[in-house]
């Protein structure tokens, strides 16, 4: 069959016209595979500079912290009100792009994105992990006297307010119910070293928040510390060593995602064995419940009044300023004199507190773009009079995460 000029110029027209849709698809599906490539390599990029720059707040945070201790052993190691104000410069300093770049006296360097450039850098900011609750209810070194005891206790007046009955008042997935006393068994259990339960001393409270440190909390029981572990699908055993991180907590009987929701940034595990607690300010509910801690008797009617609170919060406001350390000691003075009695005997030398701290949490997050990288970082200082172990920077890292 036999074709005009016409029907051979049609199918030439139709050959054109098919690779010419073919080479734009072709030519689209090259640009955009190319943008994507170029997106991908964008974006690692960015997440290569966030994590340097989240890694410069930790370096720089490490910095000013070794100074702080230096400054804190300088002025006054021992117990009482030093005899100079010293300086929480780790309060005071905001650590970021802007100190970095005031220290450095260089700017960071600009994203490749001209809206995005500005908000580029990194900010850090620490944490006193020696002022939080240390559920690490540790038998061993000197956590046997006073020091659990007073971990038992600042645990105890966290959880007891009856504001927080809902997270106890209820059967987890498991059909295991705990209450307030059987969390603090369940803590001792999970770190001490046998396989038995404990018990609470007969001298713990039987009921509120009233209670003074013990100097024996706990006592060994006749039940398996794992039951509880034994009820769910997948079975484990108490491990029988401290916790290593926060995450942890998740495993023991009575702790979920509610109970570390409402408490866990008052609680750690990174501190030593022998490291006492020291005081936080931060708020004037925490100033209440660290003037809770020494009072005696426990329940004394002027806790419970607005107006010891409000005066107590003016004299530790004109004290510290805001931004300077207080010692236990000067703080009981000041909860006495706002109307409320004090331990001494916990105050004293010896006692279950101390005025400096050692272990340091820094949360940095550093942005680059789209970007944004953070990193969670608990330090470990030594002690006045320890010597340090050998690091490439100041402070252990004792923890480390990126997210």
């Amino acid at each position: 069959m036999r074709t005009g000029p016409r029907g051979e110029r049609g199918a030439a027209l139709l050959v054109v016209i098919v690779a010419v849709a073919v080479l734009t698809a072709l030519a689209a599906e090259l640009a955009y595979d190319a943008r994507v490539s170029l997106r991908i390599a964008a974006n690692a990029r960015d997440e290569l500079q966030a994590t340097q720059l989240a890694k410069g707040g930790v370096a720089l945070s490490r910095l000013l912290l070794d100074f702080q201790q230096k400054l804190d052993g300088a002025v006054s190691p021992g117990r009482g009100q030093p005899a100079l104000p010293t300086p929480q410069l780790w309060r005071i300093v905001p650590i970021g792009s802007g100190l970095a770049g005031a220290l450095l006296g260089a700017p960071p360097a600009p994203s490749l994105d001209g809206a995005a450039a500005l908000a580029d850098g990194f900010d850090a900011r620490i944490e006193d992990e020696g002022a939080k609750v240390n559920v690490n209810l540790d038998p061993l070194g000197i956590s046997s006297g006073l020091v659990l005891g007073a971990q038992v206790q600042a645990l105890w007046q966290l959880v007891c307010d009856a504001r927080w009955d809902p997270l106890f008042d209820r059967e987890d997935e498991n059909g295991l119910r705990v209450s307030r006393r059987d969390l603090l068994l369940h803590l001792r259990d999970w770190v001490d070293v046998n396989e038995v339960t404990s018990a609470l001393s007969p001298a713990f409270p039987p009921g509120g928040c009233g209670m003074l440190p013990l100097q024996v909390p706990f006592e060994d029981g006749f039940g398996d510390e794992s039951f509880p572990y034994d009820r769910g699908e997948d079975r484990y055993r108490a491990k029988n060593e401290r916790m290593d991180s926060l995450d942890e907590l998740h495993m023991v009987a009575g702790v979920g995602d509610a109970f570390m929701a409402a408490f866990g940034d008052r609680l750690t595990v990174y501190l030593p064995r022998d490291d006492k607690q020291t005081l936080s300010l931060d708020d004037p509910d925490t100033i209440l419940f660290n003037a809770a801690r020494i009072a005696d008797p426990p329940l004394q009617a002027a806790l419970f009044q607005p107006l010891f609170k409000t005066r107590l919060v003016q004299l530790v406001v004109q004290e510290t300023h805001g931004a300077f350390r207080m010692s236990w000691q000067r703080f009981g003075q000041l909860v006495d004199a706002a109307g409320v009695t004090v331990a001494s005997n916990l105050l004293a030398e010896g006692g279950p507190f101390s005025d400096t701290s050692s272990t340091f949490r820094v949360r940095a997050t550093g942005r680059a773009g789209a970007v944004t990288k953070r990193l969670d970082v608990v330090l470990r200082f030594p002690k006045a009079g320890a010597a340090a172990q050998p690091t490439a920077a100041p402070g252990l890292v004792v923890h480390w995460r990126e997210e």
